[in-house]
C-alpha cells in the first residue's frame, strides 16, 4: 500500500487562499492495475470521498472538488506496492482558471 498527500494552507507552499476547486487526475504508469481511494478533507471534514480502478496505462480524471478557498488535504491511497507507479496532476483553479499544477512531486509520500 502507498498514499500521496498533498496539504494546502494560507500562505503555505500551496497557497489554499487562491484556490477554489482542483482537479485530480491520476494515471498508473506501469505493471498491473490497482484500486485507490480518493479523500479531500476541509475545514469542516470530509469534502470528496470515492474508491476508483487504475488498469495498466489508464487515467482518470475527477474534476472540480471543492475547496472554496479554505485549506485543505488530498490523500491518495492505492493497494499498488509503492508509489512509484502512481502518477498525480492536480490542477488548482480559481474561478474555472487553472492558477497552479502540481504533481506526485509535491506530495508528502508514504509507503
Amino acid at each position: 500500500m502507498s498514499t500521496l498527500r498533498i496539504k494546502a494552507t494560507e500562505n503555505g507552499k500551496i497557497d489554499s487562499r487562491y484556490i477554489q476547486t482542483v482537479d485530480v487526475s491520476l494515471t498508473n504508469l506501469g505493471g498491473n492495475g490497482f484500486e485507490f481511494l480518493l479523500l479531500g478533507y476541509g475545514p469542516h471534514g470530509l469534502i470528496h470521498r470515492r474508491l476508483y480502478h487504475l488498469g495498466q496505462g489508464e487515467s482518470v480524471t475527477i474534476p472540480k472538488i471543492m475547496t472554496e478557498h479554505a485549506p485543505f488535504e488530498i490523500l491518495v491511497v492505492t493497494n499498488a506496492p509503492n508509489y512509484d507507479r502512481t502518477g498525480l496532476t492536480l490542477f488548482a483553479r480559481n474561478r474555472q482558471e487553472i492558477v497552479a499544477i502540481f504533481t506526485q512531486e509535491d506530495a508528502i509520500r508514504e509507503t
